[in-house]
């Protein structure tokens, strides 16, 4: 090997490893922030969902069906949700609704925020 071919083969500079090195932090920080509503709407919809295998659903009360979602979400370990302000459950004409909806904020820095909208729903005819 020469000492020309020797020059030619430069590895990474500084200033693009600072650059990646922050942009990776940026990443990494906004995953670790953001994951934990995300899961836990997961969570929500797998609630949400077991009320529509649910067979006996449609037979309970308004009240009934928000308790059994409440000690559901219980059971997922689900903290935050507002399910006063957040579940609306509905019976009418036949046809039971049950609608999640919300939003979650998220502080990443300062004075920056991240707003993630969630919202799931099912309709079942009784």
């Amino acid at each position: 090997m020469s000492f020309t071919s020797l020059k030619k083969q430069t590895g990474a500079s500084a200033p693009v490893l600072i650059i990646f090195l922050g942009m990776s932090a940026v990443i990494l920080t906004l995953v670790f922030k953001l994951y934990p509503p995300i899961f836990e709407h997961w969570q929500v919809e797998s609630v949400v969902e077991s009320f529509e295998e649910d067979s006996d659903v449609t037979e309970l009360s308004v009240s009934e069906i928000q308790k059994r979602f409440n000690k559901r979400l219980v059971i997922n370990n689900v903290r935050n949700f507002k399910s006063n302000e957040w579940l609306f459950i509905t019976k009418d004409d036949g046809l039971l609704t049950v609608e999640v909806n919300y939003e979650v904020r998220v502080p990443v820095y300062r004075n920056i925020d991240a707003i993630m909208t969630f919202e799931k729903a099912f309709e079942k005819k009784f």
